[in-house]
């Protein structure tokens, strides 16, 4: 008796899941589970093909019947056998709009569940990754931005996989009929109010029907083009990036050798500054912003300062610092300070540690180089600040030095302790001869609305 072939949505999921590693002994395959087609035919047919899996799901709260979809799905995932969780996104995730603050709060409460050796599987497909790419391309997006969906990336300590991204949406709507299996209809996927929903119904259709009835196939095959050449520029940005600290490694990371920009080409220079800031956690400026900000290089001995919404640069002495915007009070109290009192300004704190390669991006300072009782103060015009061994330095060179903006140094704290040492300037400057060494308890200071990854 011949045997059939397994539906297509298995073969393919099968042939994807073969270069993938398995989780650690115990631990399953974590599917999210939205109760809707999609991820109902990714469960179903990973439970067909003997994985172990787990399904997730996530209540967003935003329909008056979300109680009942994650009993529907908690009753499905009973009836094929698999686990079932069920999670509650609290409300006041930070987004651009309804559906990215949606998108971030999913991601981070499953990353949240995720160990290390895990996988989260998601169900995106083809026309999904097609949409996204156009989304991309309709706000002005980069490579980065154009290569859409990535098939695996980190996600928490584990790792987020889509495993259909080639996977046309009829393949898993045949499946599902095959099978006779229910799912949800959200009808959130119909309503014009978001721009998914617009594009799917409006541009892909009418691509469809204009005479491109691969478009989306075409479309995701264009995005998996784009992600080899963002792979590409990334491997570029890392070996300048080496090569920038090999030659200038008293520079810290927040701040660029603008000699070192201006030797590479006008594009090179688009293409190495999007990637710092990305790697510094900062918006990348639009393109008209950055050409400002090019332009200015020019004027490597005088000090700039370039804003853009979410970020600022400052230009001075041949570096380009990143300014953090540390937010100061400008009534925040001068005056004599203990190590057991808190600071008298908001914004930062501080903790007694030891001292490690680690801890190098927090300005650490040895309490053993510190002389008699400790001053917050600000700045006097014309001040010098007495430096290790006796000698005196300009203040002003100092935060020049330092990248400490123009706006801040009238009111930004400085750290003295009594023999007129300059110990500390938070976010900007430990004194060089305070820094602690290997072992030794240090004091140190951080600020206390670090960057989300």
């Amino acid at each position: 008796m011949e045997l059939s072939a397994p539906p297509e949505l298995e073969q393919r999921l099968q042939n994807f899941m073969q270069d993938v590693p398995r989780p650690r002994e115990g631990r399953p395959f974590f599917v999210a589970y939205s109760g809707g087609s999609d991820s109902t035919a990714l469960l179903v047919a990973l439970q067909a093909l003997h994985y172990p899996v787990h399904a997730l799901h996530v209540d967003h709260g935003w329909h008056s019947e979300s109680p009942q979809w994650a009993e529907f799905c908690r009753q499905q995932a009973a009836a094929l056998g698999v686990p079932c969780t069920l999670l509650r996104l609290a409300p006041g995730t930070r987004g651009e709009g309804p559906e990215d603050q949606a998108r971030r709060g999913r991601y981070a409460l499953l990353a949240g569940l995720l160990q290390p050796g895990d996988w989260l599987l998601t169900a995106q497909h083809q026309e999904d990754q097609a949409e996204t790419l156009l989304l991309q391309l309709l706000r002005g997006a980069g490579v980065a931005g154009l290569a859409a969906m990535p098939r695996q990336r980190p996600l928490g300590q584990g790792q987020l996989l889509r495993p259909l991204l080639d996977v046309p949406k009829q393949v898993l709507q045949n499946y599902l009929q095959a099978k006779n299996w229910p799912y949800l209809c959200d009808p959130a996927n119909e309503n014009p109010r978001y721009e998914r929903v617009r594009l799917r119904q409006q541009v892909m259709s009418s691509l469809r029907a204009s005479g491109w009835p691969h478009a989306a196939a075409n479309i995701a095959r264009a995005a998996d083009n784009l992600s080899d050449a963002q792979t590409v520029l990334e491997d570029w940005f890392k070996e300048r990036w080496q090569q920038h600290q090999s030659a200038y490694p008293d520079i810290p990371n927040n701040a660029l050798s603008i000699l070192y920009l201006r030797a590479l080409s006008p594009a090179q220079q688009r293409v190495f500054l999007r990637d710092w800031l990305t790697q510094q956690h900062v918006p990348v400026p639009t393109r008209a912003r950055l050409a400002v900000l090019l332009n200015s290089l020019d004027g490597i001995g005088a000090g700039k300062r370039i804003q853009w919404a979410g970020g600022e640069v400052w230009l001075q002495g041949g570096l380009l610092y990143l300014c953090d915007s540390p937010v100061f009070d400008q009534d925040w109290q001068e005056g004599r300070w203990s190590m057991d009192a808190p600071l008298p300004f908001s914004g930062w704190e501080y903790q007694w540690g030891e001292a490690s390669p680690e801890t190098v991006r927090h300005y650490a300072l040895a309490a053993e180089h510190a002389t008699g009782t400790l001053y917050w103060r600000r700045r006097q015009l014309g001040e010098h600040a007495q430096i290790h061994g006796g000698q005196h330095r300009p203040l002003k060179k100092i935060m020049l030095e330092a990248g400490v903006p123009p706006h801040l140094r009238t009111h930004i704290p400085l750290l003295w302790d009594a023999a007129g040492h300059l110990l500390l300037i938070p976010g900007f400057y430990t004194a060089p001869w305070a820094i602690p060494r290997m072992g030794q308890r240090a004091l140190c200071f951080f600020k206390n609305n670090e960057h989300d990854d």
